[in-house]
């Protein structure tokens, strides 16, 4: 087999010493550990008090999940430790009382103090979920365990699914004979299929929504891609798909058919590989890709829609072979690690 760096060269794609380094969501335990172990550090909760994981989870709002991986990481800190009964010891004082619901709600509830984050307990970890799948799908078929994926993000059960059916409504995950969720493989096939339905749907969305973006958010995109055409290896691959999610997103969202966009948003593939290839292996942006940004960009700024949507097909067809090229290239590489609750099954 061909050394991987030689593969990429061959292929046209050039990738750097820096690696990227994936960015996801803080879990909503790390929120609560932070609000518990900022009440001890001030003394609002005295040394000796017992805190307890039923009145906490009322408290927060939270299923127990997340406040017990919280309140194991203050007992691994040597903040809190076990009761004799039920719950943990503040310090290392002698055990007191146990610190009652109304005490909690007053200490944490306050509305001078920042709350922990309230979103669906799903949408915490959906980004990370997402991140996770994605880097698998060209290298096998991953089955998801979900009693590890609940350990792992400190999380119930139904709000797992639930993020797992939101993977599975946009086309990342699929589920089995036997109810397992299953992600992968992801072929050459899938990726042109799914081309051809962003290729034929696409557009359509496009005009539809143009017309009611404010040109002072096109402009705000330009300098995005602006930036990073002036330096495209200092662009982070977040700053990259913020790019491309204001072309294949913002500039759709504003379309009439909603059905439309729920099926373009079914067909993510597309975005995937290059996902891959820049938060794992570096690479660099593609400077043709940011200079049809730049131009689709530039003629909506003009009035020149019809110009903007022939440029957005032709972007559209090159794409799909640049994300072919890619892929054809992830074949040869050695896979990235993957997280824990994804299982190869072949």
């Amino acid at each position: 087999m061909r050394h991987a760096a030689e593969t990429l060269q061959e292929a046209g794609l050039v990738v750097p010493n820096a690696v990227g380094v994936p960015k996801k969501v803080a879990p909503l335990y790390l929120s609560i550990r932070s609000c518990i172990g900022e009440k001890i550090a001030t003394g609002a909760l005295a040394e000796g008090a017992v805190i307890k994981e039923g009145p906490l989870d009322s408290v927060f709002g939270v299923s127990r999940a997340p406040v017990r991986r919280a309140l194991q990481m203050l007992e691994k800190e040597d903040i809190i430790r076990p009761a004799n009964g039920q719950g943990f010891v503040i310090g290392r004082c002698a055990e007191g009382a146990n610190v009652t619901v109304p005490e909690l709600r007053a200490l944490f509830l306050d509305q001078s103090e920042p709350e922990v984050v309230r979103e669906a307990a799903w949408e915490s970890i959906f980004d990370s979920i997402l991140l996770d799948v994605s880097n698998c799908l060209p290298f096998g078929t991953f089955r998801v365990s979900e009693n590890v994926a609940c350990d792992h993000f400190a999380i119930g059960r139904t709000a797992l699914r639930d993020g797992l059916s939101k993977l599975q409504d946009q086309g990342f995950l699929q589920k089995s004979m036997r109810s397992h969720w299953t992600a992968g493989p992801l072929t050459a096939r899938d990726v042109h299929e799914a081309f051809e339905i962003r290729r034929l749907l696409e557009p359509s969305a496009f005009v539809q929504s143009v017309v009611s973006i404010d040109k002072e958010a096109i402009r705000t995109m330009r300098k995005r891609v602006a930036t990073a055409l002036a330096d495209p290896d200092a662009s982070l691959p977040e700053e990259i798909e913020s790019i491309e999610n204001d072309l294949h997103r913002v500039l759709l969202d504003k379309a009439k058919n909603r059905r439309l966009l729920e099926a373009i948003d079914r067909n993510q593939f597309p975005f995937i590989v290059g996902r891959i290839f820049r938060r794992n292996f570096g690479l660099r942006p593609d400077q043709s890709a940011l200079e049809d940004h730049a131009h689709i960009l530039d003629q909506l700024l003009k009035g020149h829609i019809g110009v903007a949507r022939t440029m957005l097909e032709t972007h559209l067809e090159k794409a799909e072979r640049n994300t072919l090229a890619k892929l054809r290239v992830l074949s040869v590489l050695p896979k990235p690690k993957t997280a824990p609750y994804l299982i190869n099954v072949h």
